[in-house]
């Protein structure tokens, strides 16, 4: 009489393959889960830009309209703050130039929107919005971001208000 040996030596075929299949769908939640969290990032990276670039345009606004005794928006000429190429300039030169912001290889990174109130009592409102440009070239979605505020123009001795309309363009006359 022969004996039949039970004891298990390895693992059936099917075990082996079950093994395989637990752990590609664990690389698939794992693969999209690092898909996620990469785009996330990249999101809350090119809002954190935005944002910056935007602030950086207030203040450059604000500190070349706090000095000015004339606001004239009936005139138009040189001496205007006015967004050209998508940078802020004044008098046709730009009131700062970041090179990195130029990275996209299509054009400028944002596209950037400018717009203003005057009022009669020496109040500017002003907004600016970006768009990101390079999303679409990265597969993100086109964010745009809007920065809003309020700057006085203690030493303007002249002013022509807006009437409450919104103006790309403000004549200005310095010191």
């Amino acid at each position: 009489m022969t004996r039949c040996n039970k004891s298990k030596k390895g693992f059936t075929l099917l075990e082996v393959m079950l093994a395989v299949a637990i752990m590609a769908m664990c690389a698939g939640i794992f693969f999209s889960l690092i898909l996620v969290v990469v785009k996330s990032h990249t999101n809350v990276v090119a809002a954190n830009d935005m944002e910056d670039y935007a602030i950086l345009n207030a203040r450059a606004f604000e500190n070349s309209i706090i000095n000015c005794q004339k606001v004239n928006v009936s005139e138009t000429g040189s001496k205007t703050i006015r967004i050209f190429k998508n940078k802020l300039v004044k008098n046709n030169s730009p009131l700062f130039n970041l090179q990195q912001y130029n990275i996209v290889p299509s054009g400028d990174k944002w596209k950037v929107e400018f717009k203003c109130r005057v009022s009669s009592d020496g109040t500017v409102d002003y907004v600016f919005t970006l768009t990101d440009n390079a999303g679409a070239m990265q597969g993100i979605n086109n964010y745009t971001y809007t920065y809003e505020n309020t700057v006085y123009v203690p030493h303007c001795k002249e002013i022509n208000d807006t009437a409450g309309k919104w103006i790309t363009e403000i004549p200005v006359v310095d010191y």
